[in-house]
């Protein structure tokens, strides 16, 4: 993206340029550090509810009973994912705490192979030895000793401040809200169907041969539309966070989900061959 100038500021992507100097910078705070959370329970929300109704959509079963495994798919997935990514981020903060502690243990009693250590990863980033030595001579001050520590945890271990600050229950509910909201989409066809029988009267297609005058084609193909719209609109809640292009990350993230859809569906086609 160029440089869009208006008036005396100067626009980009990563941020605005006022007259004098003057920098409002465009980083993406706050639920930017959650993306990662709300798109891997999203897509695999949408990927696998829709794997569930492509599954059983061949089979006699009645559109009650698509949604019913839909629905199972849905709150079971939802409830494991959330979970999941609620004790991942944990043991994360813990394992960064753990180290944290380590490093500065090892600053209180042994503080000059903690500076040799980081003068050699600096020397080999390109400084000159005696530079890298009189600045962390500097950072290793008991004054600025929280500073070297997050130092030698960036550069020695590659872990960021950030880790150990997180949440981890809001990251779990952030994936478990996401599965759901995404992951229901799928199954709206249906739903849709069924609302509208009982609007009319007409009694629940359970698959029955008495109660199958209503083709399920048709709530199959919207939710065929509504996975890939999903896909695409994930795809590109992505590229807006991290700068990339929309259309890019849309069709990406459409091409992976077909991918994976088509993949479930396919080893679950041939068991029940194979059953």
């Amino acid at each position: 993206m160029s440089y869009q100038r208006i008036g005396d500021h100067t626009h980009h992507q990563y941020g605005t340029i006022a007259p004098h100097g003057k920098h409002t910078e465009g980083h993406k705070l706050g639920a930017g550090k959650y993306i990662k959370s709300m798109i891997y329970g999203g897509m695999d929300g949408v990927v696998s509810v829709f794997v569930s109704v492509a599954t059983v959509e061949g089979g006699n079963v009645g559109i009650a009973i698509v949604i019913i495994l839909g629905l199972a798919k849905l709150l079971s997935g939802a409830i494991s994912m959330g979970v999941g990514d609620w004790m991942s981020t944990q043991a994360e903060v813990d394992n960064a705490v753990n180290e944290k502690r380590r490093e500065t243990w090892e600053c209180d009693n042994y503080i000059e192979g903690e500076i040799e250590e980081m003068v050699e990863l600096y020397v080999q980033k390109g400084l000159s030895e005696p530079t890298a030595r009189r600045l962390f001579e500097i950072f290793s001050r008991p004054q600025h000793r929280d500073l070297f520590v997050e130092m030698m945890m960036v550069d020695e271990l590659g872990i960021l401040p950030e880790q150990i600050t997180q949440t981890p229950w809001k990251h779990g509910l952030v994936n478990f809200g996401s599965f759901l909201a995404f992951g229901c989409l799928p199954l709206l066809g249906y739903i849709g169907i069924v609302a509208i029988d009982r609007l009319n009267g007409k009694p629940l297609n359970t698959g029955s041969e008495s109660e199958t005058d209503r083709s399920s084609v048709e709530p199959f193909l919207v939710s065929l539309g509504l996975t890939i719209a999903t896909l695409f609109f994930m795809g590109m809640l992505t590229g807006r966070f991290t700068g990339s292009s929309l259309l890019k990350g849309g069709f990406k993230t459409v091409l992976f989900g077909c991918i994976g859809a088509a993949l479930g569906w396919g080893m679950s086609f041939v068991l029940h061959k194979l059953s």
